[in-house]
């Protein structure tokens, strides 16, 4: 007989179909190797792809891999990881909570009762950092606001968040994705995370976010979880959550077609929460053999 496992593929940040950014779901991570599950990430060509196994200290245990490698936490991958257990009937929430282990620990989720997936961010750490801002606009393609100055922030995965003038320039940005990997590269990051505030108080997207992980195979990810998450931490620590508020909705893909929007909360330093929408677009089986 084949040897094959059931997925789902699940576009989250959204609940229309092709307009988030997709993860693929292995429920069957177990009978895998590390190996087959790189070789799995790396065929699907998505931002990741998940494996679901059985957990001693938590509902289930996820392992999320890039097309390149193995991450510790990624935000859109739990949610819709999430998602696609649930609705695979393999852990029922209780009172809405439901935990996942994975390297960066055991993360706590709630699931609203519409089904929207919440999960709280690895502890962030927000690390100021000696940036050459001439040199990271360059590499964006965009000009890198001086203050608040950019910063490192670790919530598993270590983003570089830096700020845009507008919303305008964000979407200008014509980024150099070599010089965005080495930048990345230099100062210990997966990648690089810009935002802007819009000056529209009464949007309902009070940010817009780009990302750009070239160094792991994504050269721009259509909505990144963990790095809205590192961004959340990042405006309480610089005080710009007085211009966004601590809970707010960021837009992100739109350069790429997509209209993701994912929900962040900041109750204070060491507590992002972030969430939205997932619907399944694909499900059935991969053969291995």
């Amino acid at each position: 007989m084949p040897h094959v496992v059931t997925f789902k593929q699940v576009d989250v940040f959204t609940s229309v179909p092709f307009l988030g950014n997709p993860v693929a779901v292995i429920l069957d991570g177990a009978s895998l190797s590390t190996e087959q599950m790189q070789r799995i990430a790396r065929w699907t060509n998505l931002s990741e792809t998940t494996f679901v196994l059985p957990s001693d200290v938590a509902d289930y245990r996820l392992r999320i891999f890039t097309p390149l490698n193995e991450l510790p936490f990624a935000g859109h991958p739990t949610v819709g990881s999430a998602h696609a257990v649930i609705e695979a009937g393999r852990v029922t929430p209780r009172d809405g909570r439901l935990t996942q282990e994975c390297p960066a620990g055991v993360i706590a989720l709630r699931v609203a009762p519409d089904g929207r997936v919440f999960v709280r961010a690895p502890r962030p750490t927000v690390q100021r950092v000696d940036i050459d801002l001439a040199r990271l606009s360059a590499a964006l393609g965009a000009p890198v606001e001086a203050m608040p100055a950019p910063a490192l922030v670790d919530v598993g995965p270590v983003w570089l968040i830096a700020q845009v003038p507008g919303t305008d320039a964000l979407a200008a940005a014509r980024p150099d994705l070599v010089a965005v990997d080495a930048f990345s590269r230099e100062v210990g990051a997966l990648g690089i995370s810009a935002f802007a505030i819009t000056s529209d108080v009464a949007a309902t997207e009070r940010v817009r976010v780009r990302t750009w992980a070239p160094g792991a195979g994504v050269p721009e990810d259509p909505a990144c979880g963990s790095c809205n998450a590192a961004l959340g931490a990042y405006l309480g620590a610089t005080g710009l959550l007085s211009r966004t508020g601590r809970s707010y909705v960021a837009s992100q893909g739109r350069e790429m077609g997509r209209d993701a929007r994912i929900s962040v909360a900041v109750g204070g330093p060491d507590d992002v929460e972030i969430g939205g929408d997932a619907v399944t677009v694909i499900e059935g089986a991969i053969r291995l053999d």
